[in-house]
């Protein structure tokens, strides 16, 4: 995989063990901050104790901010519906009503480290688990894992399908304290690149009391996170037609916009489009009734916009 460079954002990850957070002075520190939301680790599902208040802390401050849940895998892949959903409630307390953070919601796997179950159900589980949390969320789900986790399952290869998991996000941890460990992440389970890379488990950073998790991350937090919501909406008729138009969003990773008609698809165009054309034939609607044209961003993980812009006619 790839080595962090100047341009790497910095991040670090906290919980509720972690001591003495100045929010005010971390702000000035780093550039994204991950929370644990959650985990399972004790058999069932639990909220860690000071994500609400650090999620409404990180807001306040303008922190960029995302939230993990620690998954524990087993043969009962039901149970990664349960997990699934429980995380899902929990990242709505700490964020708000259908808001999963400003980052990639993640799922943390690195149990059970004992080989207890095989590595076709550790991948069917955290797909299950990936599936049904995209398919809800409508959010990319990023993993993390370790480099030791991965190499213990197999690569994370399965005979036949492959590398299951390979177009998931990877926060990788590998850290390089660790001697015997290489000085760059390796090529590993289907993955040549992560996207935030762990490298120390007992980072100092001004801002916290006790050591933390330390990240590298993209060249840009934009990779990170969802399209910004869409401004400078407009629509207007020209004859039986509508004339679109908006400002185009600043995300380095922009791919293109969807537009919609009274929340009906019609149509898409690339990063360099600011409008469109509702031809006559594509406005379903009654006579006189209101129409909404409403448009999302998406980027090239196919993360949409938080909200969709939208205009009444």
């Amino acid at each position: 995989m790839q080595n962090k460079n100047p341009n790497s954002r910095f991040g670090v990850d906290i919980n509720e063990y972690t001591q003495n957070v100045q929010f005010n002075i971390l702000a000035t520190k780093i550039d994204f901050l991950y929370l644990r939301a959650s985990g399972s680790a004790t058999g069932r599902f639990r909220v860690d104790r000071k994500f609400v208040n650090f999620a409404a802390d990180s807001r306040n401050y303008g922190i960029p901010v995302g939230a993990y849940h620690f998954g524990v895998p087993s043969y009962d892949l039901t149970d990664a519906d349960r997990q699934c959903d429980d995380f899902i409630n929990t990242l709505q307390e700490g964020f708000g009503t259908n808001d999963y953070g400003d980052l990639f919601p993640v799922l943390d796997v690195e149990v059970p480290v004992n080989k207890s179950i095989t590595t076709t159900t550790l991948i069917n589980w955290i797909d299950r688990f990936r599936k049904r949390f995209e398919r809800k969320t409508r959010r990319r789900l990023m993993l993390y894992t370790g480099t030791f986790f991965i190499e213990l399952y197999n690569n994370f290869y399965i005979p036949g399908r492959g590398y299951p998991l390979k177009n998931m996000p990877l926060w990788i941890a590998m850290y390089l304290a660790i001697p015997t460990n290489p000085r760059i992440p390796p090529d590993l389970g289907g993955w040549t690149r992560w996207r935030i890379w762990q490298y120390s488990e007992s980072a100092n950073v001004e801002g916290i009391g006790n050591p933390v998790d330390a990240n590298w991350g993209p060249d840009n937090v934009d990779l990170l996170r969802q399209p910004r919501v869409v401004t400078g909406l407009r629509a207007e008729y020209q004859n039986r037609n509508i004339n679109v138009s908006w400002n185009r969003n600043p995300d380095v990773d922009l791919l293109g916009y969807n537009i919609f008609v009274n929340r009906e698809w019609v149509g898409t165009v690339d990063e360099n489009a600011t409008s469109y054309l509702i031809t006559s034939n594509k406005v379903n609607t009654q006579k006189n009734a209101p129409v909404e044209v409403s448009i999302e961003a998406f980027d090239y993980d196919g993360e949409t916009s938080k909200t969709r812009a939208k205009v009444n006619l």
